[in-house]
């Protein structure tokens, strides 16, 4: 027993000293090719040669499939497949890299490949040259390589039949053959739309459908859904329409697609339309200027003919008065001179318009992309107009259409009317009414220019112009945070009632109502905004200073007399008046009542002033 223990513990010993001496020998040999390694980097073999000008074909593994691209003159072509879109420069770059491989150390007298990765290739790299000499054949060599050295990122090769000696070659060699396939087509440059301001329409019909419209006239934007069509907001739909000048394939999927489900397209996640305008060749400008250089010749030989006639007549003349003669041969010979340079002109003109440069015309088109299949890197698959190419194209850049509804385009200027088209406002604030109407006088100069003034009065009585617009300016311009689409029924009365009317007789109301402790709801026809609670409350601050200041600025009797006139000129203006009873009838009477109370109130201040006088 005591003898099988001693021989056990000398088993264990001899063991851990072959362990040692085995990693102190691996230690050795591998500080003996470092330093082998580093004695040789001085020194380079060269592997292969050749001038780009002589490479004939490349023939290497694609998609595990062995791909030959060979030159037809100075092209690039894909040898069983000549209609493949090859990219010449990534052809370029490739026969560039392989011209000249040199290896920084060469293991001569191999016994095992599979320590390289040899035994088994990654690829195989055929490079068929022109031999130097006029007739002789062709040259090919052979590259195979193996694994990569993760440590100085160089790639081990073997050349030809030789399977003794292996080089480590630089990966810039080896990684313009290592693709796939879509990687040597050429990509088609995607139609992007090079002015963004002649798109009139874009549809976009997926998960949610909806239509941007431009009006040709106004340049303004409206959109339709699945509801009514309303204004859109114009900042976010110029956004939008600015990025179809920017749109980028990533990267090609398939050059000639056979089976459109392969990648979702035969039933798109979204397909997005675009019309718009593109500047063309005028085909019809040559035909146009040749009729117009036709009839400027017959006009021309009408010319001359009617100088012929004249000297004719001038002949005739001569035989009756010679002092006549003369005058009229120098008549004759001016409008012969006339002609001719008349003729030389009209050759001149044509021979110009002949030689400028070709006319344009703008011609209607259409864009129309195929959204399909998310992708593994942030992408989707797309295809454009008629081609069968397959992209892909960054979803980012498709999200920003795709994944938008109507409710995303809405304009959220709650109200807005134009001072400059404004007749008179009527506000119904805490239960009292008031009104706003606006004059305009135009008066001429000595110059002969226009002046056009405008005054505001409040409940018949002058109200100052800056404290008017610094609330009216907060009125029209509110916006609104989100719109509601449920049905909306008020809780309470309208905190303030806007009534404009326009000079035109049209009229809008706005009312606003405490929604919540953040908003306001602002109810204008069916449509409900809410609105920044703390934006409200500037508006009704900035209009009890507009009826403080009528108040400060008017004296009983003022009052009294402006409150007569009004009533005279327009019965709706009486006190206790309902919003809803001044909106019947405003679209009738506003151009009465402006000029009726502008005279009557100019009446009373003039009885002001004789009284004053007095």
């Amino acid at each position: 027993m005591k003898n099988k223990t001693v021989k056990m513990v000398l088993a264990v010993v001899v063991l851990g000293v072959c362990c040692g001496a085995y990693a102190g020998v691996k230690t050795y040999v591998a500080h003996q090719e470092q330093k082998e390694s580093e004695e040789d980097s001085e020194e380079s073999t060269t592997v292969f040669t050749a001038s780009t000008d002589n490479i004939k074909s490349l023939d290497f593994m694609v998609d595990d499939t062995e791909t030959t691209f060979e030159k037809d003159d100075d092209s690039w072509v894909k040898k069983d497949e000549t209609d493949f879109p090859v990219n010449q420069t990534t052809l370029d770059s490739a026969a560039s890299a392989i011209a000249s491989v040199d290896s920084d150390r060469v293991l001569e007298d191999v016994d095992d490949l599979s320590e390289y990765g040899l035994d088994s290739p990654s690829n195989t790299i055929k490079i068929v040259t022109k031999s130097d000499e006029e007739d002789g054949d062709d040259i090919t060599t052979t590259l195979y390589v193996g694994d990569e050295n993760s440590s100085t990122s160089q790639y081990y090769v073997r050349k030809d039949d030789d399977e003794k000696t292996v080089y480590l070659i630089d990966s810039s060699c080896v990684e313009p053959f290592a693709k796939s396939l879509n990687d040597y087509a050429q990509m088609e440059d995607f139609p992007a739309i090079s002015n963004t301001d002649t798109i009139t329409k874009i549809s976009v019909d997926g998960d949610n459908f909806y239509e941007l419209s431009k009006d040709e006239d106004t340049s303004t934007w409206s959109v339709k859904g699945s509801e009514d069509e309303e204004k859109a907001d114009s900042a976010t739909v110029s956004s939008l329409v600015s990025s179809f000048g920017s749109m980028a394939y990533s990267s090609l999927a398939d050059y000639k697609c056979d089976d459109k489900s392969k990648y979702g397209l035969d039933k798109p996640y979204a397909t997005i339309t675009v019309d718009y305008q593109e500047e063309v060749a005028d085909d019809d400008t040559d035909e146009d200027t040749q009729d117009d250089t036709t009839a400027s010749g017959e006009t021309a030989d009408e010319d001359a003919s009617s100088v012929e006639e004249n000297s004719d007549d001038a002949e005739q003349d001569t035989e009756s008065d010679e002092s006549v003669s003369e005058t009229t041969d120098e008549t004759s010979e001016a409008e012969d001179t006339d002609g001719e340079e008349a003729e030389d002109e009209t050759s001149e003109n044509s021979d110009s318009e002949d030689s400028s440069e070709e006319e344009t015309k703008m011609a209607d088109k259409q864009l129309t992309i195929l959204v399909g299949n998310e992708t593994d890197d942030s992408s989707r698959y797309v295809m454009v107009n008629d081609s069968n190419e397959v992209y892909t194209m960054s979803t980012d850049t498709l999200s920003a259409l795709t994944d938008k509804s109507e409710e995303d385009f809405w304009d959220m200027t709650v109200s807005y009317v134009s001072l400059n088209s404004l007749g008179s406002l009527k506000v119904n604030y805490q239960g009292s009414d008031y009104k706003v109407n606006v004059s305009r006088e135009t008066s001429t100069d000595d110059d002969g220019n226009d002046t056009e003034t405008v005054t505001y009065k409040l409940n018949g009585s002058d109200l100052d112009e800056t404290t008017f617009t610094t609330f009216y300016n907060k009125l029209i311009n509110m916006t609104a945070q989100k719109r509601l689409t449920d049905k909306y029924e008020p809780d309470g009365d309208a905190e303030l009632t806007a009534i404009f009317t326009e000079e035109d007789g049209d009229t809008q109301k706005v009312a606003y109502y405490s929604y919540d402790t953040n908003y306001y709801a602002a109810v204008v026809d069916n449509k409900v905004y809410l609105v920044n609670k703390m934006n409200v409350k500037e508006l009704f601050t900035a209009f009890e200073s507009v009826v403080g200041t009528e108040e400060d600025s008017s004296d009983k009797t003022d009052s009294d007399e402006a409150t007569t006139d009004d009533t005279k000129s327009d019965s709706t203006d009486m006190p206790g008046e309902s919003i809803e009873e001044f909106n019947d009838s405003t679209s009738e009477t506003a151009g009465i009542t402006n000029d009726s109370d502008t005279s009557e109130e100019e009446n009373a201040d003039s009885q002001e002033t004789d009284s004053t006088e007095e």
